[in-house]
């Protein structure tokens, strides 16, 4: 049967074949949910497919007769004649908390864009970043937290009540947080990014989308 390649939802490995293991029609033959296994992670996919025959002239190769059922069957790869939706497990994106200044948010983003993409190193320097914005932003009124490093920020915010005991023990925890050095010699692992994008991300929301939702709130109730 025929191989298709995509980014798989799964282990977010970028353009790797699938294989194709089954198919059925939903549209009269131009149209077909399939059913694959990557190659990368071993694991299932499902996506809809719908044929797109002149999409091959774009890239310079030859207008395909074959029809799209005939394809599946015939094997070789398919991905240049067709468009692919509805992919199963959705791939993943960002969650991105609430209320964020723009540049602490930018940061974020990219750190969950590099954890997703795989880019380890790129993750670490970029969610690092946005904690060491955050953190400044919220401790710039705090005597003594000036010219600190962000593991001292942390414990700083959190004796004033602005994160809580347990989010600073967690953060003592993590390697990339104590590393002051942009470049370390070992490379984090995707479970030490995995760990320090949830850190970051639970921070944010104590620094920011909660507070603020609870302002909100508060308002809410005033004018009622």
């Amino acid at each position: 049967m025929a191989t298709i390649a995509l980014d798989c939802p799964r282990c977010t490995q970028k353009n790797i074949t699938m294989d194709i293991s089954g198919y059925t029609d939903v549209n009269g033959g131009r149209s077909y949910n399939i059913a694959c296994f990557c190659r990368g992670c071993s694991l299932p996919v499902g996506m809809k497919i719908t044929d797109a025959p002149t999409k091959c002239l774009s890239r310079g190769a030859r207008l395909v007769t074959l029809s799209l059922h005939s394809a599946l069957n015939q094997g070789g790869d398919i991905t240049s004649r067709v468009e692919i939706s509805d992919i199963s497990p959705p791939p993943p994106k960002p969650t991105i908390p609430l209320f964020l200044p723009d540049n602490v948010e930018r940061a974020f983003i990219e750190g969950e864009r590099s954890r997703i993409s795989g880019n380890v190193c790129a993750a670490g320097m970029t969610y690092r970043r946005s904690l060491e914005l955050a953190t400044k932003d919220k401790a710039r009124d705090i005597p003594g937290a000036s010219g600190k490093s962000l593991a001292v920020r942390i414990r700083i915010l959190a004796e004033n009540q602005l994160l809580t005991p347990d989010i600073r023990d967690w953060a003592d925890h993590i390697r990339i947080i104590g590393n002051e050095s942009a470049h370390d010699e070992d490379e984090p692992s995707p479970q030490e990014i995995a760990d320090l994008g949830n850190l970051t991300r639970m921070m944010l929301v104590y620094l920011y989308e909660l507070p603020e939702q609870v302002q909100r709130m508060k308002g809410e109730e005033a004018k009622g």
